[in-house]
């Protein structure tokens, strides 16, 4: 009976360290998980757009796959907002992005809207049957970022 007992608590310890092993995975700064977040280029309207060097992936010929993240300006939040109430309390937007360099085309993979405390207030994934590939509007912002991430997928 000695021995069970043992066992139990043994097993509660355990989930309990599991536990605060989560929770502590949860308050870590984002930044100490390896993001190197690398300005690409600024809108307009003053929203600044970044991509996390640490995760551009090549998934196919010519086809690159990365986090992209857009501080938003007070112009383009209220701009958001007038579109969808959900923005109100916005802060940045990050996505994973899917592009073909080849194509010059865009799809967003997943969505999701932070307020300044880094919370999220809405967080849309997508199915690859469900997001369309977009061709890139010349002169846009999304040109930009096209230009600077497949250059640098060709460099590497």
């Amino acid at each position: 009976m000695k021995r069970m007992r043992w066992k139990s608590e043994h097993g509660r310890v355990v989930a309990l360290g599991a536990l605060f092993f989560i929770t502590f995975l949860g308050l870590m700064d984002i930044d100490a998980w390896g993001e190197d977040w690398k300005f690409c280029t600024q809108s307009e309207d003053g929203t600044m757009y970044y991509y996390d060097a640490t995760r551009v992936t090549q998934v196919s010929e010519g086809v690159l796959r990365f986090w992209g993240k857009a501080l938003l300006s007070p112009e383009a939040i209220k701009r958001f907002v007038k579109i969808d109430p959900k923005f109100t309390g916005s802060d940045h937007i990050i996505s994973f992005i899917e592009m073909d360099c080849t194509e010059r085309k865009r799809r967003p993979l997943w969505i999701i809207n932070f307020d300044k405390n880094g919370v999220a207030i809405e967080n849309i994934g997508l199915t690859l049957g469900e997001s369309e590939w977009e061709f890139v509007l010349p002169g846009s912002v999304q040109e930009d970022i096209l230009d600077a991430l497949c250059v640098k997928g060709k460099s590497e």
